[in-house]
Formats: structure tokens, C-alpha cells, sequence
């Protein structure tokens, strides 16, 4: 008997409150890789972002797909609009097969369908297997409720799957992205080349949820998306949001030295743990295009991190920051307050860690609490929180202390300090001459003293160190592009139009490089 292939449709949307936040609007990276691996099997697969849509815009576009099976990304701070979408699903397609899946109701199953008792399942754990066993065995009129790692309403559960192992088996988003209401191409410059983290953090539900065993795309499979993007889509800027890029040394080596073979250029960012970055790593790194490197320092307090069990102690932070520095990437922490026992002394110590290691960007968030961390456990356990809370909060996030004074107090008091800090923090020009000094010849370098100059009003020296790059590297974009966009912001459009031309000849979708061109009103006959 002949079944109808299904067609299935992957939906986020973020709440109005963090609408302007770019970290919660962004379509999640997870379901670009259900999508990569339902397109290698033969099946429709659309994405949508719904956030700031229109309830009657969202009919619309469902009532014009019609999807078989819909899978909606549910996080802990989306989770009432998802709960308010699936409504909406249910009413237009009774009979579609409405599964959620993320670390929320992953780990709080019963709360969600008590919630929402519209959703058919949720997948417990990682999305890709679980949704291509679904549309397999629909398209093959089977009972799809036999999907592995499902939870169902009635508490009953299938299979759960073990991790996937070759996660180059997956795909990844690029290869064939197909997306609605998505207007910012470079979110697909945000690239996860692994799972889990080798971290225990109590505020952090990566261990229950991915595991603490690290699991890695082949240094290859990095590369050919990196090369997807920067050809096809003309991505030159590239942000690795592994939990902790660094954790494999040798694989992080190895990645740095293929990005300098590949014959792309590009710049990037990552994000890891003071305990797994040394001074080979950093200078790989940076020679290969990383220019911001994030590191989760969390507090100024030994205290504070033992109860927060980072598992790191302010040693290894001020001798990986202190490192940073001399390599010469731009440098941003995080840093953790309203935490239960905190006191301002405490705070203070993390104000004197800011002051003495000048970091360019730092970033303040009070201790959120999220189901599948030991914290979330600790303050059940504690009768802190009752069991049910998040199935009555409606905030859409949930923090340890709330937004008492101390936590206001004490977030105003790290934000000043960092506000005032960030003069003192850019690099110097004596700091730019030690790093060319001991990293020899490197474009990221010249870059950012570039960059620094430019700032600082010194346009000769800019127009010097792109001028560099191009001399020691013709065959990449940036210093043609950069001293382009120079030339354009002195009025010198003319000298813009013919740098222009040569990043465009070397990357013709380059899109900084089309959108200078748009603004200074030259058209594509007039660059190529």
C-alpha cells in the first residue's frame, strides 16, 4: 500500500518580553540539524520563526503548509508561547502530529502536557532520530507513537536512544536550509561543532541533557560548512557556540591548521572554560582568524565558585585572561550574581577581578534556575521552590533569588565597573607591537590594530595595517575589504570602488562587500 510522504514543518517563537534580545529572537541551531537530516532522507522539511508574528499571520502560514507533523523548540523561557502556539496548532489541524522537544520539556514532561494537554508527544533528549523515525514510519503507514525516545501524555515513554556517536551523519543546517520569516542570514554563521561539556556547573542543564562526555564533528565536517557558508551564502564572520569550543586540544589544533589551508579567510569567536585554554590553543587560534574568544569565569569569589561548582579557580582565571591579552584577541567574560548566600563582599571580589584583568566585554546575568540542574534539584529538595513551580511561574525566566536588591544592587554595581573599565581595556599601541612581536606575522593582528586606530581617530595608521595585509596576503578579502570600507567612511569613493572590486572578485557573495557597494550607489556592472 502506497503512503503519502509527510511534510513537516519546524517552528520557534520567542516570547514578546525578549523579542529584542538577538540571543532568545534567534531561530535555535537544533532544528536546522532535524531539518539537514530529514532533507538527506528524502522528506519536506520547512523552517519558521514565528517570533514577533501575528497571530493571524502564524493561521495563515499553517492553514497555506499544512504539515503532517510539527515539532516546536521549547526552552524554559519560551515555554508559555510555545504552550500558546501548539493551542493555535491544534485548533487549525486537529489531526497533525504536534510533538515539542528541548531541554524544558525534556525534563519537565509532566508539567508541559498538564499545561498543554494539546501536544501528541514530546522527544526526550536530542530531536534528529526521533522525527526521522516519525515521518519514516508514517510515510510507511506504521504507528509513529513507536518512535524511540518519546514521552506521552499518560506518562508512558518508548526507547530512549543514546546519543548519536558519528554526528557527521546528521548534516549540518547550510547544506539545505530552507527557512520562513528568517531575515538575518548571518544567524547561520553560529555553528556547533560538538555536544556535552566535560563541566559539572550546578546552574547548568548541559550535563543532564547532552552528557559529560563531549561528542565531536570531524575537524572535516567543520571546515565544509564553514566553506558552504563563506561560498554560498558570502558568511565571513563565524561564532562557535559549543558549551566549550577548547575542550579537545589536539582537535582544536587541527581545525586552526585546515581553516589556514582551506583558501577561506575567515574571522571568528568561541566560547570555553578557564581550565581548557592554554597558550598553544590561543595562538592557533588567533592565527586562524579568532578574534573574540568568551570565557565563562562566572565570579570573583573562590566561595562562590565552589558552590557554584565551576570547577576552576581564579589562578587559572587570571593566568588564561592574562594569556588573552598577550596573544591579543578581544576578550569577554561571564559573571554570575544573585546567588543564594552571595554577599556584597563577594561582589567586590568579582569588581577587583574586572578591574585588575580589563576584560573588553563583560557580560551580567543574575543565577537563573532551570529544570535538569542540580540548583533546580538543590531547591526542590530545599522546599525553595515547589515541585510544581514552573507549571504556575509565568515569568519567562526564573531566578535563584529573584530580582531582589541585592541582585539589582549588585548587577549595577558589576555593570558600572565594567562600563568604566573599557577605555583602560582596549589594546594600546605598545600592546599591539608586543603581540605582532610574539605572534610574528598575523592577519587578525593587523585587523584589530586597525581597527583600535581607526577608532581612535588615526586613519593613517589604519590605512597602514590593512594595506599590510593585503601586501603579505593578496588573496585575502579582508584587507581589501577593510580598507575599502575605510576609504568609503573618508569620502574617497572611488578608491572604495576599485577595493571593493577585488573583494569581489575573491568572494562575489561577500555580502558586507555587496551592501557597501549598494550604499555607495554602485551597481554590479560598475565593481565586476
Amino acid at each position: 500500500m502506497q503512503h503519502q510522504v509527510p511534510i513537516v514543518s519546524l517552528i520557534y517563537s520567542a516570547p514578546k518580553l525578549v523579542e529584542a534580545d538577538p540571543w532568545m529572537a534567534f531561530f535555535p541551531t537544533g532544528l536546522g540539524y532535524i531539518q539537514a537530516i530529514l532533507h538527506r532522507h528524502g522528506y519536506s522539511c520547512g523552517l519558521a520563526n514565528f517570533t514577533g508574528l501575528s497571530k493571524k499571520a502564524a493561521r495563515r502560514y499553517l492553514e497555506e503548509k499544512k504539515p503532517d507533523i510539527v515539532g516546536i523548540s521549547m526552552f524554559t523561557f519560551n515555554r508559555n508561547r510555545c504552550f500558546e502556539l501548539a493551542r493555535i496548532i491544534k485548533e487549525l489541524l486537529p489531526d497533525v502530529i504536534l510533538v515539542v522537544g528541548g531541554p524544558h520539556p525534556t525534563h519537565l514532561s509532566r508539567e508541559v502536557f498538564e499545561e498543554c494537554p494539546q501536544i501528541s508527544a514530546v522527544v526526550s533528549g536530542e530531536g534528529e532520530l526521533p522525527m526521522l523515525e516519525i515521518a519514516d514510519r508514517l510515510a510507511k503507514g506504521l504507528d509513529w507513537r513507536e518512535a524511540p525516545s518519546l514521552i506521552f501524555r499518560d506518562g508512558s515513554k518508548t526507547a530512549l536512544l543514546k546519543p548519536v556517536k558519528d554526528l557527521d551523519s546528521i548534516g549540518f543546517p547550510s547544506e539545505s536550509f530552507l527557512a520562513d520569516f528568517f531575515d538575518d542570514i548571518d544567524q547561520l554563521g553560529y555553528l556547533i561543532t560538538s555536544r556535552g561539556c566535560p563541566a559539572k556547573c550546578a546552574f547548568c542543564n548541559t550535563p543532564e541533557y547532552w552528557g559529560n562526555k563531549v561528542r565531536f564533528r570531524s575537524s572535516s565536517s567543520v571546515i565544509q560548512e564553514m566553506k558552504t557558508l563563506w561560498e554560498d551564502y558570502g558568511l565571513t564572520y563565524f561564532n562557535f557556540r559549543d558549551d566549550t569550543f577548547t575542550t579537545n586540544k589536539s582537535r582544536v589544533l587541527d581545525i586552526c591548521r585546515k581553516i589556514e589551508l582551506s583558501n577561506i579567510y575567515p574571522l571568528w569567536s568561541c566560547q570555553s572554560r578557564a581550565n581548557l585554554i592554554d597558550e598553544d590553543r590561543l595562538v592557533a587560534m588567533v592565527r586562524a582568524g579568532c578574534e573574540f574568544i568568551q570565557i565563562g569565569v562566572e565570579h570573583g569569589s573562590n566561595r562562590i565558585l565552589r558552590i557554584l561548582d565551576k570547577g576552576i579557580d581564579l589562578m587559572q582565571v587570571r593566568n588564561v585572561l592574562t594569556t588573552v591579552r598577550k596573544v591579543g584577541m578581544n576578550l569577554g567574560i561571564y559573571l554570575i550574581t544573585g546567588i543564594p548566600s552571595e554577599t556584597m563582599e563577594d561582589v567586590e571580589e568579582s569588581v577587583r577581578l574586572i578591574k585588575e584583568l580589563l576584560p573588553h566585554d563583560v557580560q551580567i546575568s543574575p543565577l537563573a534556575v532551570y529544570p535538569g540542574t542540580r540548583l533546580y534539584s538543590e531547591l526542590i529538595a530545599s522546599s525553595t521552590l515547589p515541585p510544581d513551580f514552573f507549571h504556575n511561574a509565568r515569568d519567562t525566566e526564573v531566578f535563584a533569588r529573584g530580582m531582589d536588591e541585592f541582585t539589582k544592587i549588585a548587577i549595577a554595581r558589576l555593570s558600572l565597573t565594567a562600563e568604566k573599565i573599557k577605555v583602560k581595556a582596549r589594546y594600546t599601541p605598545t600592546d599591539f607591537r608586543q603581540q605582532k612581536k610574539f605572534l610574528g606575522w598575523c592577519v587578525t593582528t593587523n585587523i584589530l590594530c586597525g581597527e583600535a586606530a581607526e577608532d581612535a581617530d588615526q586613519i593613517e595608521d589604519a590605512f597602514i595595517q590593512y594595506s599590510e595585509i593585503i601586501k603579505h596576503e593578496p588573496l585575502n578579502p579582508w584587507g581589501w575589504l577593510k580598507r575599502a570600507l575605510l576609504n568609503a567612511k573618508c569620502g574617497k569613493k572611488n578608491a572604495a570602488k576599485a577595493d571593493l572590486r577585488e573583494v569581489l572578485n575573491l568572494t562575489p557573495k561577500n555580502r558586507e562587500a555587496i551592501d557597501v557597494s549598494r550604499e555607495l550607489g554602485l551597481n554590479g556592472d560598475a565593481i565586476h
